[in-house]
């Protein structure tokens, strides 16, 4: 491991003071969980991971309403949820929310795309984020954690960890602007320009210097910037009847953050403070 990692982990409200990124991420990895469905399905118990979340306090933890209750594949009642933290590879942390109650163990703000777990198994010593609901300029060095979404594998009925694959990214924040996508009004958008993939949603946004989180994960929008046909010329031979030519798509991607004071009222309800 690298020098610049101090391998000790976290007990309480994370550092936050300036250090070396990978310190943060190592930090991060203590915080940031994979959340993980587990139902009762005809042909025996089912897993299916759903998204990332983090602590914001020692037994709170958030993640996006669509994570946990897609209007596509929602919440049922009898669903359980594990709280997975692949911290080395071999070894993790694992949280289990048996047949939550929506209200109590599970809270639920669609209007926010927010959801609120309370975690009670969770101990005195597991680490939390420290937040930040200040200003983010274009420019700023920011990072990412999370799980992006894989097919999950058993081994004597426990799920394999090399399915559950912790992964960081660091950029900068390219944009920022109130959005108005029709579910969320005037949300406050934090935008970079690389690539958010699927699973990542719920996952915090932090200060690359800090580790202080500022946003959540959502998502990422493509805009379209040129359309054209194109010729396919590699092609040693084409299949009979079929065209050489094609439509052609140049996009900009962009993923899209929350900022996290957008929901500050909210999670600080539960305890979260900075």
């Amino acid at each position: 491991m690298p020098t610049k990692v101090r391998a000790t982990p976290p007990t309480a409200r994370l550092n936050a003071k300036i250090r070396e990124f990978p310190q943060i991420v190592y930090d991060m990895r203590h915080v940031v969980f994979s959340v993980i469905r587990q139902r009762k399905l005809p042909n025996g118990m089912g897993a299916k991971a759903l998204g990332t979340g983090f602590f914001v306090a020692r037994d709170i933890f958030i993640t996006c309403d669509h994570v946990m209750n897609d209007p596509n594949d929602p919440h049922q009642d009898g669903d359980s949820y594990l709280l997975v933290a692949n911290l080395t590879g071999t070894s993790a942390k694992v949280y289990t929310i048996t047949t939550p109650q929506i209200g109590t163990e599970v809270n639920l703000f669609p209007n926010l795309d927010l959801a609120v777990l309370r975690v009670n198994s969770a101990g005195a010593d597991q680490p939390y984020a420290a937040l930040e609901y200040g200003d983010v300029y274009e420019g700023e060095d920011i990072g990412v954690v999370g799980y992006p979404l894989a097919k999950l594998q058993a081994i004597n009925g426990n799920i394999a960890l090399n399915a559950v694959l912790y992964r960081a990214a660091r950029g900068c924040v390219t944009g920022r602007y109130a959005a108005n996508d029709g579910a969320l009004m005037n949300v406050p958008i934090i935008e970079v320009n690389f690539l958010f993939v699927p699973g990542n949603s719920g996952g915090p946004v932090f200060s690359a210097e800090t580790g202080r989180v500022m946003g959540f994960v959502r998502g990422f929008q493509a805009l379209k910037i040129r359309e054209s046909v194109a010729t396919a010329t590699m092609i040693q031979q084409m299949p009979l009847g079929l065209g050489n030519q094609y439509i052609e798509n140049l996009n900009a991607i962009y993923s899209i953050a929350v900022k996290l004071d957008f929901i500050r009222t909210t999670i600080e309800g539960f305890g979260a403070t900075l």
